[in-house]
């Protein structure tokens, strides 16, 4: 870039303009990024204000890049060689990148720092540190920092508080939190407690299964003047149904009313999801229904509920027209509706069901998973369909999914049980070659042993790339004794073993 124009004037203006452009789009990539902070500290670009540099570190911290935190560090300290005075802002989001990057002993470095430079420091710089303790669960130290926050002339906000009660409540230590709150109430600052503080409570107790604790919280909250949302209830609501207090659950959700909240998608997925676990299948689909004239939509994940649940009770035939009913209203299955009704279907023995669901999801651009493919083919195995087993196998290989060991363990008890014995050797055959060419000799070992006690003996093939693994392992003496246990593979490893 020129960064002269005219009688020799830099055109720092035309550049600060371009940098505070490209900030605010919001699309600024991190080569650009630096690209542009180069030139802004270039020797032709006199005084360069420590502003746009500021917005600039700041959009970088932003981006996706895997790299962006140190980055913004190692740029940073590209100032001082310009003698370009950081302002309490730089030191700020030095700060809160040295947090990100759990690297909180930088974070005080560079608070030292900007106190030994005469920046001083602010609330927000002090709040990254705390969060940085927080996320490395250093709650003592996070206190301690609350706790040296006047001494540095800094007023904890709500957000200070709030960070520090979320992270007791995270660990498991509510009433620390809780005890806060109360600290928090009785600063002389408009710093009280607010909805959020409230809500990270009341969760933490429900977390922890002090769920009157957490009830109480919520009247106190009510009675501080409080007005609690649609998070605070949905909190509520599923710690009763996780506590398996349903009926408690009900009473909170017909509550809202009156406080006039509306319920949303979560809150009523959150009661079905608990009235189908206690069994009541009947009150999650009556709910289900009042749903569209309280104008909320059902989502992938109310369905996904009442699928399951009536799959649970063995009402097939009622999932299937709950699955239409979802595709009729615009709701895509997942893999995981998918996989409630195959497994279901496969359960009863519905294999020309099971098998059609498996086509129709693959047709509609959704990947079947390896828990998928392992409920085909035991389906079909205990069905004694073998060739239809290995006709899903092969289907689910032709996706590019790669099988785990459950399925290679299903296909080959289903061979074994059927008689199928050249088909059982051949599939152990590719998983030993598989585990071979990764490196995973040990397991490879281990079906070896599995094919002997299956009643199958490993042939040339099998005992040839097995040899091939072991000539290449750190510790081929133990590999060789596991061979020379396999019968006929014996006189091959001596043969070789005089080479």
């Amino acid at each position: 870039m020129n960064a002269k124009a005219g009688k020799g004037k830099p055109l720092t203006g035309h550049l600060a303009r371009l940098v505070k452009k490209r900030c605010q789009e919001g699309n600024l990539q991190l080569e650009e990024a630096v690209s542009l902070f180069h030139n802004l500290l270039s020797p032709d670009n006199h005084s360069p204000s420590i502003r746009t540099i500021n917005g600039l570190l700041k959009s970088i911290a932003k981006t996706n890049h895997p790299d962006r935190y140190s980055t913004v560090l190692t740029l940073f300290n590209r100032l001082k060689r310009r003698s370009i005075s950081p302002t309490v802002h730089s030191f700020g989001l030095v700060i809160d990148c040295c947090c990100r990057m759990h690297r909180v002993d930088l974070g005080f470095c560079v608070l030292g720092q900007s106190l030994r430079e005469g920046c001083g420091a602010n609330t927000i710089m002090l709040n990254s540190l705390i969060n940085g303790l927080c996320a490395l669960n250093q709650l003592g130290s996070a206190a301690k920092v609350l706790a040296y926050m006047p001494q540095l002339g800094c007023a904890p906000n709500q957000i200070t508080y709030n960070t520090l009660i979320d992270g007791y409540c995270r660990v498991r230590n509510s009433r620390i939190g809780l005890e806060l709150c109360h600290q928090m109430a009785k600063e002389e600052s408009c710093c009280k407690p607010d909805v959020v503080t409230y809500n990270t409570i009341i969760h933490g107790f429900c977390r922890e299964g002090e769920i009157a604790t957490a009830r109480m919280v919520f009247e106190e909250m009510v009675a501080e003047g409080m007005k609690p949302n649609v998070i605070t209830f949905n909190i509520l609501i599923d710690g009763f149904c996780k506590n398996g207090d349903v009926t408690a659950a009900r009473k909170m959700f017909e509550e809202m009313p009156a406080r006039k909240v509306n319920a949303n998608v979560q809150t009523y997925n959150i009661l079905i999801d608990g009235l189908c676990k206690n069994g009541d299948v009947i009150g999650a689909q009556e709910l289900f229904e009042e749903m569209p004239a309280c104008g909320v939509v059902p989502n992938l994940y109310t369905f996904n509920i009442l699928i399951h649940s009536l799959c649970s009770h063995c009402d097939t035939h009622s999932a299937s027209r709950m699955f239409d009913e979802m595709v009729t209203r615009g709701v895509v299955p997942n893999v995981c509706t998918y996989n409630i009704l195959i497994h279901s279907f496969c359960s009863w023995g519905e294999m020309h069901n099971a098998l059609n669901m498996f086509k129709e999801m693959i047709a509609n651009g959704v990947l079947p998973n390896a828990y998928t493919c392992n409920n085909l083919i035991l389906g079909f195995c205990g069905a004694g369909d073998i060739d239809k087993a290995f006709q899903v196998y092969e289907e689910f290989v032709g996706c590019g999914l790669r099988a785990d060991v459950c399925v290679y363990n299903t296909l080959l008890a289903g061979c074994c049980k059927h008689g199928a014995f050249l088909r059982a050797t051949k599939l152990l055959q590719q998983m030993i070659e598989r585990c071979c060419k990764s490196g995973r000799i040990n397991e490879a070992l281990q079906l070896v042993e599995k094919m002997m006690k299956h009643g199958l003996t490993p042939d040339e093939v099998i005992v040839d790339i097995v040899l091939d693994a072991v000539s290449k392992s750190k510790n081929p003496n133990v590999v060789k004794q596991i061979i020379f246990e396999l019968g006929e593979g014996r006189n091959h490893l001596e043969e070789n073993s005089n080479h």
